[in-house]
């Protein structure tokens, strides 16, 4: 119960620059990964870490967030709207990811024309 009393103590301006960061680290990982292909060093980077963080960042991102929505002071209908906003929009963050990656995919491995 610590974690959530030094959460509530947060401004709220420092608790929503604190959520936004971890609801953009998914996106802004991916663009590092876009940026890192293009460099002589991602070769020496092993694939299953990439593949590991590229899990994991979505999951403790909304962990993060959701923690931080669940310890503002408002009352339990706000709480649950606000997560299940930051739920559906993490999800929606997530698919264009996917769909993004899939296009990049299809287009590297397609038959020349």
């Amino acid at each position: 119960m610590r974690v959530m009393n030094m959460l509530a103590s947060i401004p709220l301006s420092r608790r929503l620059a604190i959520w936004l960061f971890a609801f953009l680290s998914p996106t802004a990982y991916f663009l590092v990964l876009l940026f890192a292909a293009r460099l002589p060093i991602s070769r020496s980077v092993p694939e299953a870490l990439v593949v590991l963080l590229f899990c994991v960042i979505p999951v403790l991102a909304l962990v993060v967030c959701e923690s931080l929505v669940w310890s503002a002071r408002v009352t339990v209908a706000w709480k649950i709207g606000a997560m299940s906003f930051t739920l559906l929009a993490s999800v929606l963050q997530f698919a264009i990811i996917v769909v993004i990656l899939r296009a990049i995919l299809i287009t590297a491995i397609s038959y020349p024309q």
